[in-house]
């Protein structure tokens, strides 16, 4: 009686429509058969163990990951869930009409056959795929990344998200309306489609794309689009009506002069409350700038995140520091420091000291220089100092939220801990109340600027500085100065 009850459970998980068939020992045999013509390398014997076990279970995933398989046999009917991602094949045929999540990414797939007609979910990622079958209606998400398609199929309706980066498109078909995600970097586009009024990401930096996209107004999410990389030289002026919870990225793109001035001016004016723009600009662009624009012109609708398309370049710590000194000073000054290029953070305090350079303070305050270079003297004197330093400067290159002038703030309060601690005021009373004073006065500075930060559009976003900002070490952000 066993035996006819798992008989009955193998044939309804094969043949969901029929509740007997004459000979379901067939099918385990066939099983049999595949594992025997394995290659060497193939797992056949675990898959078939995984195989034997969905059917008796009637399961609904099949697992068979990882396992080098260059083929499939027949599958069980019943499962509803299939991930054959990891492996070796080159076809997918046969595929089961319950299946409602395929994954197969990482293989080498070149074809696919016609799809379970009630998928929900496919994942042929990191493939060799130059076309897609026909999409089912069920469809709600597509990823099919890093592949050699020039071409989709037409998209249904019920679409949500559609991943296709690293590809060889050179069109789109039309969007679905209910399309919330779309990646489609690093292609051959060279416009897209109407975008949804429900989308709320679009990646499509890296492609030939030379006009931005109509982008309609939604003001119930928060939405980013990723423009950068492309060929774009223009900025249509409905985007400036659109809502602020939109952030457009446009950086590394050949925005000239004038555009990037009309796109600041408008973001500036003081009842502006419109979308959040990303850009990247050239030395060229900076220098115009400058010229054009008022000095204490602020925009909290700017972003710099990129400095001419290239990676911001660290000068060497020698050379940030003996900048400060005259120049009879800087080649002794120069070699001291050489021997603190290797110590830890050297790199992230070389990015602030040059930072700290183009500041208005920097260029506009008497004596600031020489302050700054008496302290560091006092930094080559003490490897305590330099290290407590050098840490506070890595904080704040790290997190792009701190400006310029609360890391001197804080370096400046790091020195005189630091001088406390050496007994410096231990015999004078009237030094210590005065730096009780100094230490007070720096406190409601780094408050009033921290005030300053909270007042923007968007708390983890720093206002830039027009024509002054400066891209953070290492990471593609930009912090204003003062």
């Amino acid at each position: 009686m066993r035996e006819i009850n798992m008989l009955r459970n193998i044939s309804s998980c094969l043949f969901p429509h029929i509740s007997t068939i004459t000979s379901p020992n067939h099918y385990l045999s066939e099983w049999d058969d595949w594992e025997k013509q394995g290659l060497p390398e193939e797992q056949r014997t675990e898959a078939v163990r995984r195989l034997r076990a969905c059917l008796t279970s009637k399961g609904h995933k099949l697992d068979l990951r990882a396992l080098a398989l260059s083929s499939l046999p027949v599958l069980p009917a019943c499962i509803k869930k299939l991930d054959v991602s990891c492996n070796k094949l080159t076809i997918l045929t046969d595929l089961p009409e319950n299946i409602k999540e395929l994954i197969a990414r990482d293989n080498f797939l070149t074809h696919i056959s016609a799809l379970p007609h009630y998928l929900i979910t496919l994942d042929v990622s990191e493939n060799q795929l130059e076309n897609l079958p026909l999409l089912p209606d069920t469809i709600k998400s597509l990823s099919a990344e890093y592949n050699r398609l020039s071409t989709l199929p037409s998209l249904p309706l019920n679409l949500k998200k559609l991943e296709v980066r690293n590809n060889e498109l050179q069109t789109l078909p039309s969007l679905p309306s209910n399309l919330k995600i779309l990646k489609v970097a690093h292609n051959h586009l060279t416009e897209l489609p109407p975008l949804p009024r429900r989308l709320q990401l679009l990646f499509a930096y890296s492609n030939r794309l030379s006009n931005l996209p109509n982008i309609q107004e939604n003001i119930i999410m928060r939405r980013f689009f990723y423009f950068e990389n492309n060929q774009i030289t223009t900025i249509p002026t409905n985007l400036f009506r659109l809502d602020p919870h939109i952030t457009i990225e446009i950086a590394n793109n050949p925005l000239s002069d004038q555009t990037l001035l009309f796109l600041i001016q408008q973001t500036s004016v003081p009842n502006f409350n419109g979308p959040q723009f990303r850009i990247s600009l050239s030395d060229q662009n900076r220098l115009f700038l400058r010229q054009m624009l008022p000095q204490n012109l602020h925009s909290r609708h700017i972003r710099v995140i990129t400095e001419g398309g290239q990676n911001f370049q660290i000068p060497p710590l020698p050379e940030t520091v003996a900048a400060w000194f005259p120049e009879a000073d800087r080649r002794e000054v120069s070699t001291q420091w050489t021997s603190f290029s290797t110590e830890e953070n050297s790199r992230a305090f070389s990015a602030f000291l040059d930072r700290l350079s183009d500041t208005v303070s920097a260029r506009n305050t008497s004596g600031f220089r020489e302050q700054v270079a008496a302290w560091l003297e006092k930094l080559s004197a003490s490897a305590e100092l330099r290290q407590q330093s050098f840490t506070v400067a890595a904080d704040a290159t790290e997190s792009c939220e701190d400006r310029v002038a609360l890391t001197w703030n804080n370096l400046r309060k790091t020195l005189l801990v630091h001088q406390a601690s050496e007994g410096l005021f231990d015999n004078d009373t009237g030094a210590l109340l005065s730096l009780g004073r100094e230490m007070f006065r720096l406190e409601i500075l780094e408050d009033i600027a921290r005030d300053k930060v909270r007042t923007l559009h968007f708390v983890d976003e720093i206002e830039v500085y027009l024509g002054r900002s400066r891209p953070c070490s290492q990471r593609n952000f930009s912090s204003p100065l003062p």
